[in-house]
């Protein structure tokens, strides 16, 4: 089995399992791998905590800048797609649930779409609800990855690559609360 197979088995696993115990979804996550090492995986990231809008775009956009420094050959990374698109404001929802898997080289990237309907479950012991085993469902058109990767391709760029957000530290205007994620039964 190869790496990326087994980070995508590793994220889908971890992802139900998350959901079933607390109702929520895991932030976008990047697996760094540099392919000239053995073993080639370097490590992982997640996505910082985000306010709906342009701060979601920028926290996405600076997952990028990591594997970018490191000269990662190729990542894996992992969202929510529903969840994800709330968060970015994108026209068109309510948005269907499921896992994307992106398997980004260079030159070339692979999106692996794993939908499901999540269905509330009994309170946990913090009283949130549980979400029962996700039922897969018909596949939906997928966007096409964009910032992060693009920051990422663009080592050759590091002081500051096309596309990516600025310096981490540096907020042109102040935190605003993010609303919360509307979860509803499917």
């Amino acid at each position: 089995m190869t790496w990326v197979a087994r980070l995508e088995q590793a994220v889908l696993g971890s992802a139900e399992e998350v959901l079933r115990q607390t109702g929520f979804c895991l932030p976008p996550t990047v697996h760094i791998l540099a392919e000239d090492l053995d073993p080639p995986y370097v490590g992982y990231l997640t996505c910082r905590e985000f306010y709906r809008g342009a701060d979601a775009a920028a926290a996405i956009s600076q997952l990028g800048i990591l594997p970018s420094a490191l000269a990662a050959t190729r990542l894996v990374v992992a969202w929510e797609d529903a969840d994800l698109r709330t968060g970015l404001n994108l026209p068109g929802g309510p948005f269907p649930t499921g896992m994307v898997v992106l398997d980004a080289s260079l030159s070339d990237h692979t999106l692996h779409w794993h939908p499901f309907h999540m269905h509330l479950g009994p309170l946990n012991a913090a009283e949130l609800p549980t979400v029962l085993p996700p039922v897969a469902v018909r596949p939906v058109a997928m966007p096409r990855p964009g910032r992060a990767r693009r920051c990422w391709r663009a080592t050759a760029k590091l002081a500051n690559p096309a596309g990516c957000p600025p310096p981490l530290g540096r907020r042109s205007r102040p935190r605003t609360p993010r609303p919360a994620a509307n979860l509803s039964a499917a």
